[in-house]
């Protein structure tokens, strides 16, 4: 079931990628499959966590999750259902954020569940443990600088890997090694994919 708390364990589950500088827990499936669309994002340069303004007021700070992109950091929120605030609490917390270099980016269900990013991200991360071999990880390498963004079949057809190339494609993906096209359509041979 999408979203569903995690038990609560000793250790809770760890979210690391690339973009991260250390380990993130995991609070639930939600906040996870906002992780996983947050690293394969383009606009997304690093996932930080560190101390952060409490969107809900109490206790006054918390570790949060926050995301450096182009345009600013953003205080990652995740929830079921987004929070009903009256104008003045919008402002007031907004203020608080601005004091701490921040945006809220606040993500609920139905956002992280849409349609076709939420299955092409998940597709991706599914072969996270794909091994892709040295010889295919350079032979895609070399094809993505030398021709630029392409579609995988396009990097199959100049690269000829002897891997499954979805399969190794979302691998280096998940390693920051590539990029792949999450918002344009469902993934598949004409995704694109582009060089880190």
């Amino acid at each position: 079931m999408h979203g569903k708390l995690l038990r609560k364990a000793a250790t809770p589950p760890l979210f690391f990628s690339p973009k991260c500088k250390v380990a993130i827990p995991i609070e639930s499936l939600l906040q996870r499959d906002a992780l996983w669309e947050a690293s394969l994002d383009a606009q997304v340069r690093a996932i930080h966590y560190r101390k952060a303004p409490n969107p809900y007021g109490t206790p006054p700070a918390l570790m949060s999750v926050v995301l450096r992109r182009p345009d600013g950091e953003f205080l990652l929120s995740v929830c079921q259902m987004r929070q009903r605030r009256s104008a003045k609490q919008a402002v007031e917390f907004s203020e608080v954020l601005a004091a701490n270099g921040l945006r809220l980016l606040e993500r609920d269900a139905a956002d992280i569940w849409r349609e076709p990013v939420y299955s092409t991200v998940q597709a991706v991360w599914s072969n996270q443990r794909y091994k892709v071999t040295v010889c295919d990880r350079l032979s895609i390498g070399a094809v993505l600088a030398e021709y630029g963004p392409q579609t995988i079949v396009e990097i199959e057809e100049r690269a000829r890997p002897r891997s499954n190339i979805i399969a190794a494609v979302c691998a280096l993906a998940c390693e920051g090694l590539v990029e792949i096209d999450i918002r344009g359509a469902p993934l598949g041979p004409r995704s694109i994919v582009r060089g880190p």
